[in-house]
């Protein structure tokens, strides 16, 4: 999972001087993410992109890295001006961390949060690759409830929420690059999922609100994952997350339109794409690959949405022309 390409590349090492790289990556991750030190764990040479962006509080990005040594220490701290929590999701690649009284591994999949008012020494000596949302401190602590000297700083959690957090920003980075209003206000609901995930590492019980979060971000990942099987039931998909069809009702009355109208979403943006395909098949085989149970449903859905028959659709579509 390392398509984050929606949020712009703010920053990267690929055109400075390989003697000059590393003070300049430090300077890069100061700006980006927190003040720190950054000393080479490998002889090869040394390069690093930051893609990034802010909605309001939130800042979300990703770091892909050669090996290094970042250090923030009590120098760092005294000068900084304020402080953030940092839930940072490997992607790929391995580190280890020493922070907050914790020394941990880090693994494809791991989640770990990092309180920037205390010191942090992180190491990798592989190319490695993480999402970073970075919050400001107080707001952490007042959006949980506790104190600020419990935060879960230093605390991992296995893949499962980490990897949900990071489909959850990946579609956010999919929709800033086309709609990055919309992508503002589904960035602030994520607010709900990040604090789960702090709640879940301090060892406490999520409340009402993360819990939802949890289990509608849940139910989206196990509908992209299997949109295509037209036989999808809701016993199915109760099943496949672990709920209970009551839960399963609640999450999806607060989907727009209702579970149906999400698959259907999923199932004509599918058709739309192997429509402008040229190696594809017929309309009935696009229809079947899309997750329809009948030809004559698709055609309903697919010229609802988009005005078109399906037919109409793959001609504009291997045209080249552009359609509205």
């Amino acid at each position: 999972m390392t398509s984050f390409d929606g949020f712009p590349e703010i920053c990267s090492t690929a055109r400075i001087a390989a003697q000059d790289a590393f003070e300049h990556w430090e300077q890069l991750v100061a700006g980006a993410i927190t003040e720190v030190s950054i000393a080479p764990t490998v002889s090869r040479a040394f390069e690093g992109r930051i893609r990034s962006a802010d909605f309001g509080d939130i800042s979300v990005g990703t770091v892909v890295a050669e090996g290094h040594e970042l250090r923030r220490t009590r120098r760092h701290i005294a000068r900084a001006d304020d402080f953030h929590v940092i839930g940072s999701v490997v992607l790929a690649g391995h580190a280890q961390v020493e922070h907050a009284g914790n020394r941990v591994e880090l693994a494809p999949g791991a989640m770990i949060f990092y309180d920037t008012s205390q010191p942090i020494r992180w190491r990798s000596q592989e190319l490695i690759e993480d999402l970073t949302v970075r919050v400001p401190r107080q707001q952490v602590v007042d959006y949980l409830g506790i104190r600020a000297d419990v935060l879960p700083a230093g605390m991992v959690i296995g893949e499962g929420v980490g990897l949900m957090l990071a489909r959850f920003f990946r579609q956010v980075a999919q929709l800033h690059s086309t709609d990055p209003a919309s992508a503002a206000v589904l960035a602030g609901s994520g607010i709900d999922l990040l604090g789960a995930a702090a709640t879940i590492a301090s060892g406490q019980r999520p409340g009402r609100a993360q819990i939802a979060a949890l289990n509608a971000q849940q139910v989206l990942d196990y509908l992209r994952a299997n949109f295509t099987d037209p036989e999808l039931t809701i016993e199915r998909i109760a099943d496949g997350c672990r709920v209970s069809r009551r839960t399963l009702y609640r999450v999806v009355a607060e989907f727009e339109g209702g579970l149906g109208a999400v698959l259907r979403g999923m199932r004509v943006e599918r058709a739309r794409v192997l429509l402008g395909a040229s190696d594809f098949g017929s309309v009935a085989a696009v229809a079947t690959a899309s997750g329809f149970a009948t030809e004559r449903q698709f055609y309903r859905a697919f010229q609802a949405a988009t005005g078109m028959t399906p037919g109409e659709y793959r001609v504009v579509a291997r045209s080249g022309a552009p359609i509205g």
